[in-house]
């Protein structure tokens, strides 16, 4: 996901080739010369695999904590992260990048050390988090009062347990260290829906074991029950197309 500030962007991971998201900037209309830097959440191969690429491409430091540095360089191979600049950050310690501020926060998934994020410009507050077993308190608090949300709405339960999945993947989804259902996605939504939020993006939806409109349709529901169709925009995020770009300033 690209996320920009009002002199940079940053992408949070690089799971595609450097090319496809370089055309997926462009799609939008973004430059992909204004990206200053690619933070990390975890270092599964849908999250990192053009990192190293973008990294050497356009000289830009990559952000990742020192587990999913490990991790990462074992997935990516022993060209993986040669000539690129890794910065390490730790959960729980805010870093800088350009006019924004990155807070990382540990999140429950089968890595080494995932994270999510709560960013602002000093004005404007998104919370990201996505590849998640469960929500902890931590998180919960770290994603309230954001402006924008980017949350996982990976999979509907019905058709994961009856789809064509082995058992054990099947559980591993639904573990505590798996991902988030449509319907545990509506429930963090709903615990973060307040008066100041604009944007909610659902993402890394399963192609096996969801539809867009079933996340789409939980999702709004909650926001008519609650009154807030008019003012919170709904979007999914799409794995074959670059999404809409959310523009909104406090």
């Amino acid at each position: 996901m690209y996320v920009g500030g009002s002199r940079h962007g940053v992408l949070i991971d690089a799971g595609l080739p450097g090319r496809q998201i370089e055309q997926r900037l462009a799609a939008r209309g973004l430059d992909a010369g204004s990206v200053a830097a690619v933070v990390v959440t975890h270092e599964h191969r849908d999250h990192i695999a053009g990192v190293g690429v973008w990294g050497r491409r356009y000289g830009v430091p990559v952000y990742m904590t020192p587990a999913c540095r490990r991790g990462a360089e074992q997935v990516l191979g022993p060209r993986g992260l040669r000539g690129v600049e890794v910065r390490e950050f730790e959960p729980g310690q805010a870093f800088p990048v350009g006019d924004m501020e990155f807070l990382p926060v540990a999140t429950s998934h089968d890595t080494a050390d995932s994270v999510g994020f709560r960013v602002t410009d000093g004005a404007t507050v998104l919370g990201f988090a996505t590849d998640l077993g469960c929500v902890s308190p931590m998180l919960r608090d770290a994603l309230r009062g954001a402006h924008l949300l980017y949350l996982e709405s990976n999979h509907d339960e019905d058709r994961l347990w009856n789809g064509p999945y082995p058992w054990f993947l099947k559980q591993r989804i639904r573990s505590t260290r798996g991902h988030l259902s449509n319907g545990e996605c509506v429930e963090l939504a709903g615990s973060l829906l307040h008066d100041g939020l604009r944007a909610l993006v659902l993402g890394h939806l399963s192609e096996t074991n969801n539809e867009p409109h079933l996340a789409f349709g939980g999702a709004r529901q909650l926001l008519d029950e609650r009154g807030a169709s008019g003012d919170v925009t709904l979007l999914v995020a799409r794995q074959d197309r670059p999404g809409r770009v959310v523009e909104w300033a406090a």
